[in-house]
């Protein structure tokens, strides 16, 4: 499986989960607030936790109820079977709706600019169709929510594989690359029958802190003045099963309403302060990046009115969505706070 995501914690999930589990043991419950693909919650659960897993954004609210709650294929009576739901996926009649309109080399955007180059005109007539398809066979009634997100699921996969991108969503490349000429797939996943009770949920950091009861919550806050809701706004909308007003060249959604505070550097400080405050957990994880807004000595100095801090690192290549973005590696810290 492969997620093409900003942050995305996949490679150091053993190293995360390790340190993790220096302090916690198996059969905790621990909470993922902030859970991008979810790549740490699955190993979470894979180590034996009960996760609660949470993102402001919808598609990876979409990839965690997969990966945590879908232990085995789905029945899919509508469709005969999960293997007949993914031939049914890539047998669907293409159409030429939203995404061929305003995100295929073919359409014709409804600001009037010229064609936005995110998808060759097959994929994005395909990926019409499906999104068609699944809106109807859920109004239907006909599958169930957990049958329903992993179409969404499997889409948003796919749909990510032959995006035109140099890595975000931000814009598109100035030629359909011959990645993005591949007719779109649906390939089947590995589901996992992982130990304990997992639950997820939707919304921002603010909006759960406080009610998280757990052994501990693992954060994974934004880094970079990149916006995930601007930057992944083509996988939102899939997720929301929308049609937005594409705004400006590159069609964003609007999305200033789930903007992050982390981002900005003026208020990451106490983006990270209001968060703690609301936290009442004995232990609190941090992930967070060398070129992060907020400095180690100053952040130490905050998880310190919260806590003792233990602080490890690990080098780990840079995210590099273009040639302009430097390469080479950058340490990724982990700071633990044994709360007061």
């Amino acid at each position: 499986m492969s997620f093409r995501y900003l942050g995305n914690k996949t490679r150091l999930t053993d190293w995360i989960v390790g340190e993790i589990a220096r302090v916690l043991p198996s059969g905790s419950t621990i909470a993922d607030p902030m859970c991008g693909t979810a790549s740490v919650s699955l190993a979470l659960a894979r180590a034996g936790y009960s996760v609660t897993a949470a993102d402001a954004l919808t598609f990876p609210v979409i990839h965690a109820r997969v990966r945590l709650l879908a232990k085995h294929p789905p029945e899919f009576k509508a469709l005969g079977g999960y293997e007949m739901a993914l031939k049914w996926m890539r047998s669907t009649a293409p159409l030429e709706g939203y995404f061929f309109k305003e995100f295929g080399e073919s359409g014709s955007p409804a600001n009037g600019r010229m064609p936005r180059l995110y998808f060759s005109a097959a994929n994005a007539a395909h990926i019409d169709g499906v999104r068609d398809a699944i809106r109807k066979l859920n109004a239907s009634g006909e599958i169930n929510e957990l049958e329903h997100n992993l179409l969404l699921h499997h889409l948003i996969l796919a749909t990510n594989k032959v995006a035109n991108i140099s890595g975000t969503y931000g814009y598109f490349l100035r030629k359909i690359s011959q990645t993005a000429r591949r007719p779109i797939s649906f390939e089947p996943i590995e589901f996992e029958p992982t130990p304990g009770n997992h639950t997820v949920l939707q919304g921002p950091i603010e909006e759960h802190a406080s009610t998280l009861r757990v052994d501990a919550v693992y954060l994974d806050p934004p880094y970079t003045k990149r916006q995930y809701a601007g930057n992944y706004h083509i996988l939102e909308t899939l997720a929301r099963e929308d049609e937005p007003v594409a705004v400006g060249d590159g069609g964003l959604r609007p999305w200033k309403d789930q903007a992050s505070n982390f981002c900005y550097r003026r208020n990451a400080s106490a983006a990270f302060r209001e968060t703690l405050e609301q936290l009442d957990v004995p232990n609190v994880f941090i992930s967070y990046s060398q070129d992060g807004q907020v400095n180690e000595d100053q952040l130490l100095s905050i998880l310190s009115d919260y806590g003792k801090v233990t602080l490890q690192e690990q080098p780990y290549a840079r995210f590099r969505s273009n040639e302009r973005v430097k390469s080479g590696s950058v340490l990724e810290r982990i700071y633990h706070i044994e709360t007061f």
